[in-house]
């Protein structure tokens, strides 16, 4: 079936937005469908159930660009490992066992898998939840007013609002390395103006100070670094994110900073945007944040789910190290001892996983409990390539996994996918976020 334009633009007012659609982004990114989602087929065609028609819909290789699902994870404690396939996939589980052959593991989207070994790159562990240090805002009074007094805000369900210029301040006793949550939300035909400072030693905004705050606006987002000495402001990294990107109005703010590192990850929408270096040297030590809104009266705006929680990037520092002999299994403890050689066996015991490694340095094997082991390296095979069994589409799943497939078939509340490692495989479809065409690798060029 062909499809005009002119229906396309027209589909999503035609549709009616039903309650449980899942919504498409078209290659153009200005047109958006929704409707069930039936299967994505290997050539790329994209079969979409509609009211408009009485067979689904097929639009073409390349005319989606990413879909988002309508059905929300459902709330539960997440794995506490991640998997890496060897091109890439993040798959989190719960590890159940290895042997010479494969691993096994239970994900609580995929179910019960067994993964070959040439088919693995590494285990992370420990990955569940940061410690909550803070979460609100619970109400006005405990937010403080910024060279003077609270004025134009207000406090309601759970956000404050801003009618007019505002500016509220607290100390949060922030760890040395914290994860900043935040959601801005704005009215239609409005223009947002936000600041949120965070590391803030909060003393008066006129008063050169080591802080960092996220700037909000018509013209994008920035981050920025305030400093004490010399220039006073410095751009670590700017992104052409405007307002008009976000329909809904909203948009969740993330902010990994790892004071230890100067480094500062960004997620907008749960989506990365990337990772940057704080370019001076005094790192910020203050342990406040402080919100500053830069509206006009009659122009509502306000800030929600406000959370801090203690970040531990062990996981992710160990994986970007240099692993060693990639010929051999590694082993890297939480107390950063680190092992070459092979990881025999991974065994159920009555107090959970017990890792078998045989090292290079000693006669008997060692016997580590997981709650000690922070990431496993396996061995790669002479000749193997660096990213092998690529695929058109990625499937985010929730808790940060993510999953190239060929093709995939939606049937009611699972979903079959055709996985180049892992062959066909059965997820459940609430654990699935979205799913976006990849652009194509650019091909390797061979070494003269």
């Amino acid at each position: 079936m062909r499809i005009s334009k002119h229906l396309i633009a027209a589909l999503p007012f035609l549709l009616g937005g039903p309650a449980h659609a899942d919504d498409l982004t078209l290659a153009d990114g200005n047109a958006r469908l929704s409707g069930t989602v039936r299967s994505i087929h290997p050539d790329g065609i994209v079969e979409l159930a509609s009211p408009l028609s009485p067979e689904p819909l097929r639009l073409r290789n390349g005319s989606v660009s990413k879909v988002e699902f309508s059905a929300k994870p459902a709330a539960a404690e997440p794995p506490d490992a991640v998997v890496e396939l060897a091109n890439g996939d993040l798959l989190p589980a719960t590890i159940e066992g290895l042997d010479a052959s494969a691993l096994t593991i239970t994900s609580p989207d995929a179910g019960r898998i067994k993964i070959p070994r040439a088919a693995l790159s590494s285990i992370q562990l420990g990955v569940r939840d940061h410690k909550l240090v803070y979460s609100g805002p619970k109400n006005l009074e405990e937010w403080s007013g910024i060279d003077g007094p609270l004025k134009n805000l207000a406090f309601d369900d759970g956000r404050l609002v801003a009618n007019g210029q505002a500016a509220a301040a607290r100390k949060i006793n922030l760890p040395r390395n914290f994860i900043l949550r935040f959601t801005l939300a704005w009215q239609a035909r409005q223009m947002p103006n936000f600041q949120v400072y965070f590391a803030d030693p909060l003393k008066p905004r006129g008063e050169p100070s080591d802080r960092y705050y996220v700037q909000f606006g018509g013209a994008g987002l920035e981050i920025k670094r305030e400093a004490s000495e010399g220039k006073r402001y410095n751009s670590i990294a700017l992104l052409n994110r405007t307002p008009n990107l976000y329909p809904d109005r909203e948009l969740k703010v993330e902010l990994h900073v790892n004071r230890a590192t100067s480094r500062i990850r960004l997620f907008l929408n749960d989506e990365p945007e990337g990772t940057w270096e704080d370019p001076i040297p005094a790192i910020p030590s203050g342990d406040g944040i402080a919100i500053v809104c830069n509206a006009s009266n009659g122009n509502p705006q306000d800030i929600r789910n406000v959370q801090v929680l203690e970040l531990d990037d062990s996981r992710v520092r160990h994986r970007a190290e240099d692993r060693g002999d990639a010929a051999q299994d590694s082993l890297i403890s939480r107390e950063d001892d680190r092992w070459g050689g092979s990881l025999t066996e991974i065994r159920g015991s009555d107090s959970g996983p017990v890792f078998v490694f045989k090292s290079d340095f000693q006669a008997e094997p060692l016997e580590i409990p997981a709650a000690h082991v922070s990431t496993i390296f396996f061995a790669k095979p002479a000749g193997a390539v660096a990213n092998p069994a690529d695929a058109p589409h990625l499937l985010r799943l929730r808790d940060d996994g993510g999953l190239k497939v060929i093709s995939c078939h939606f049937d009611g509340d699972s979903v079959t996918a055709s996985h180049p490692l892992l062959g066909e495989i059965r997820l459940v479809r609430s654990g699935i976020i979205s799913l976006e065409r990849r652009k194509p690798e650019p091909p390797v060029k061979p070494k003269p």
